[in-house]
């Protein structure tokens, strides 16, 4: 077909791409259509578990519906037993998490108390070391 576009004239080639016809179509303006799809692409299956206004429906042959059914409750149960799974080694490792980060915070502490006593003895402030060795005793008892 020659075509022209701004002056410049060209000729449209079809593209040799060999077409299949799938199952959506439909009528507009009066005119029969069908979705067509390149023949390497596959047609895309019916959706299983339909559901409109609370009511489930499904489309499609009514065996590879119940198969679909069935591999979708396969999936479901292998993904809540790994979840399950998932759970216990996540406990375990927030508990393990949790014990590092208070040891850390305990050392942070003592390190900061030794810190400020030894200030106050530079210092020579007599009331100051007693409330220290008073806040360490505390800690040390806390533990």
């Amino acid at each position: 077909m020659k075509l022209t576009y701004r002056g410049v004239n060209y000729e449209s080639s079809e593209p040799n791409i060999q077409m299949t016809e799938g199952d959506i179509g439909g009528q507009y303006r009066g005119v029969n259509w069908k979705q067509r799809y390149p023949r390497h692409i596959p047609v895309p299956q019916p959706v299983v578990g339909l559901k409109y206004r609370g009511a489930s429906y499904s489309v499609g042959h009514p065996i590879d519906v119940e198969a679909s059914l069935v591999r979708r409750q396969y999936t479901e149960t292998a993904k809540t037993k790994l979840k399950a799974e998932n759970q216990v080694s996540t406990a375990s490792s927030r508990q393990r998490a949790l014990e590092e980060l208070n040891h850390t915070h305990i050392a942070n502490i003592r390190q900061n108390l030794e810190h400020r006593l030894q200030v106050a003895r530079a210092r020579g402030d007599q009331k100051l070391i007693q409330m220290l060795e008073v806040e360490a005793k505390q800690l040390v008892t806390n533990k």
